[in-house]
């Protein structure tokens, strides 16, 4: 009886061990990311900003005319790690309003994004700090028809 008393006692000692010590934060630096973002306004493309940027952090990307006090767009991505990989919050501002979306993406995967009937995102993220990511820098500056 004692025994399984003990041995009871030590498992519980062992499960909250476990438990706090996946509860504590990690201490790593945030991850370097690269994103590419094109953005469509009645099928038209308005934007294609390439950024780099960490996880965690809001990356903003705005383009104004030279003559003009207002942007032609400003884009705000706040990208999270999330799983095995990545949310990415969306705020796009363009002459036309204002609109808000997210996207859950896995390191080099490109998904469509609907922010409203007028409007689609293309968006597409990698690690900086990866063979994909390299390869994409020291291909030829043409990009290939179809992908951002």
């Amino acid at each position: 009886m004692r025994m399984r008393f003990f041995l009871g006692s030590v498992l519980m000692v062992a499960v909250v061990l476990v438990g706090c010590a996946s509860a504590t934060p990690t201490t790593r630096a945030p991850e370097a990311l690269y994103l590419a973002v094109e953005v469509q306004e009645h099928g038209q493309t308005v934007a294609t900003p390439r950024l780099l940027g960490f996880e965690g952090h809001r990356v903003v990307v705005e383009r104004k005319g030279l003559a003009s006090a207002t942007p032609e767009y400003r884009l705000t991505l706040t990208p999270q790690e999330e799983g095995q990989g990545y949310r990415v919050l969306l705020d796009l501002d363009l002459p036309s309003g204002r609109r808000f979306g997210r996207v859950g993406l896995l390191h080099g995967e490109e998904q469509k994004v609907t922010l409203d009937a007028d409007t689609q995102l293309k968006v597409m993220l990698m690690r900086v700090d990866s063979p994909e990511f390299r390869a994409l820098i020291q291909r030829a500056p043409a990009k290939a028809k179809g992908s951002i």
